[in-house]
């Protein structure tokens, strides 16, 4: 009976210690990679300037389709460089290495 017991207790305590050292390690990696504070997020106004210009963006999509009903060459020209400005501010803006606020 003693023995169970005592082994019963070794192999809990063997699947906690693994369990903390999965951790640890998880904690590590996202230490090494990048995934901790600065980096992969944006800052307070570095977000409201961004949905500020994508606001600006679906605001000429809308303009654009109550002129005629359809969007043409030049508007799609005009809403296509603003979109990839707009792309490029967010690729930026995440990988700037700047801290949250």
């Amino acid at each position: 009976m003693k023995t169970k017991l005592l082994l019963f207790i070794l192999l809990f305590a063997g699947i906690g210690i693994t369990a903390s050292a999965q951790t640890d390690q998880q904690k590590l990696r996202q230490h090494r990679y990048g995934h901790h504070a600065g980096q992969g997020r944006i800052t307070k106004g570095e977000a409201i300037h961004l949905q500020r210009k994508k606001q600006h963006i679906r605001r000429d999509v809308r303009m654009a389709k109550l002129n005629d009903g359809k969007i043409g060459p030049m508007e799609r020209k005009h809403i296509r460089r603003e979109m990839r400005q707009y792309k490029r501010q967010r690729h930026i803006a995440v990988h700037n290495r700047r801290t949250r606020v």
